[in-house]
C-alpha cells in the first residue's frame, strides 16, 4: 500500500474498532537498525526498570510491570531514531488533517521484556493527565514464533484480541479506551512504544 492508503486504512480501523494492527507502516531497514540499537542498549545495561504512575506518583512495582525501557530523545542524532520519528510525524500530521485530532506532541521509548516479564492489565492515560490520545507500539522481534509469549492482549467491550509481537507490526489504539496487558514471555521481546498526544 502507498503511505496514504495505509494511513486511510489505519483511520478507518480506529474509527470502527478503536484499534488497528498494521504491517509496513515503518520501513524494515529502520526497524532492523532500531532493533540493533535496542540490543546494544540491552547488552550495555543502558535500560532502566520501567515505572508506573507519573510525577510524584512514580514508582517501580514488579507485580504490575517488569519490563525495562530507554526513552528516545526527540533531538536524537541516531539516524534510525530520526527516521522513526519522521515516520510518526508524517502519520500524525495526516491524522490531524483528516480527523482534527489535535495531536501536537509524542513520546517514545525502547522496551525490552526479558524472559519471564509482563505488564498487567491497564490503560495508558493517567488520571491526572489526559494528553495521551493514541498508544503506538512497533515490534522488533524478527524471530518471534508462536509459543514465545509476550503477546499484547487488548480487552475490548465484547472480546479480547491477542496481538502477536511480530517484527514490523505496529499496533495503534485509543489510549483512554482500551485496557491492555503484555502476557508473560518465554523469549526476550523488543519494541518501540509510545504515545501521540
Amino acid at each position: 500500500m502507498t503511505p496514504v492508503a495505509t494511513y486511510e486504512h489505519i483511520i478507518d480501523e480506529l474509527a470502527n474498532r478503536d484499534y488497528v494492527v498494521v504491517d509496513g507502516l515503518i520501513e524494515s531497514e529502520i526497524l532492523f537498525d532500531l532493533r540493533a540499537e535496542l540490543i546494544k542498549k540491552h547488552a550495555g545495561e543502558a535500560l532502566q526498570r520501567a515505572e508506573i504512575g507519573n510525577g510524584a506518583n512514580r514508582t517501580i512495582n514488579d507485580l504490575i510491570r517488569s519490563d525495562k525501557i530507554s526513552w528516545i530523545d526527540k533531538d536524537s542524532r541516531v539516524p534510525c531514531e530520526q527516521a522513526y520519528y519522521r515516520a510518526v510525524l508524517a502519520f500524525s500530521t495526516y491524522l490531524n488533517r483528516a480527523c482534527f485530532t489535535g495531536i501536537s506532541d509524542f513520546e517514545f521509548h525502547y522496551a525490552c521484556y526479558e524472559r519471564g516479564t509482563f505488564y498487567q492489565k491497564h490503560v495508558d492515560r493517567f488520571k491526572n493527565d489526559a494528553k495521551r490520545k493514541f498508544s503506538f507500539i512497533t515490534y522488533l522481534n524478527d524471530t518471534w514464533q508462536y509459543g514465545d509469549g509476550g503477546e499484547l492482549k487488548l480487552h475490548l467491550e465484547d472480546k479480547v484480541i491477542e496481538v502477536q509481537p511480530i517484527f514490523g507490526n505496529t499496533v495503534i489504539f485509543k489510549s483512554h479506551l482500551i485496557e491492555h496487558e503484555v502476557v508473560e514471555n518465554n523469549m526476550v521481546r523488543y519494541s518501540v512504544t509510545g504515545w501521540l498526544k
